[in-house]
């Protein structure tokens, strides 16, 4: 069996950190326990015991306008892909004026992909984006904005493939 002297603990006990109390500072002589408390502070260093944790930085306020104009222009965003999916839908159209050997369909249908799922990518991007912003309590009003002009250029260039094809 083991001794019943032995500590239970193994730890060295130097290793045992405890906050130090606020000392006054007008006081000219170090007292007893300013002493130890120094002693400590340099074993503690030399054992390799890790130093306090600093202090957290305070956290941005929330900034509720742009939270709520962020929401309001997602929202038109997700409007904005519904729409822009039905439009490139629309673009199939573009090849009823083609002959069997007239039109490049291989081309069309690319320009058709492009124009119905793209909107759905850059709304998802953005929605991810502004979502991270907005948690990290930063400005984020700018992405469904960015993203908007973004979902209208990529559905151009499907259009534009589309009209390539016929």
């Amino acid at each position: 069996m083991s001794d019943p002297k032995e500590p239970v603990f193994r730890m060295d006990p130097s290793t045992f950190r405890v906050q130090d109390a606020p000392r006054a500072e007008h006081a000219d002589v170090s007292s007893e326990t300013d002493a130890v408390t120094e002693a400590d502070a340099g074993d503690a260093a030399e054992s390799g015991a890790p130093a306090a944790p600093r202090p957290r930085k305070p956290r941005r306020p929330v900034r509720w306008a742009d939270l709520i104009v962020s929401s309001v222009l997602l929202l038109l965003l997700a409007a904005a892909a519904v729409t822009a999916s039905v439009f490139g839908a629309f673009l199939t159209f573009a090849s009823d004026s083609c002959s069997p050997t007239g039109c490049n369909f291989n081309v069309m249908t690319i320009g058709i992909w492009v124009a119905v799922l793209s909107p759905w990518v850059v709304f998802l991007v953005a929605l991810a984006g502004s979502i991270v912003m907005i948690v990290l309590r930063r400005i984020s009003f700018w992405i469904p904005i960015t993203a908007f002009v973004l979902m209208v250029a990529l559905w151009l260039i499907g259009a534009v493939l589309v009209w390539a094809g016929t």
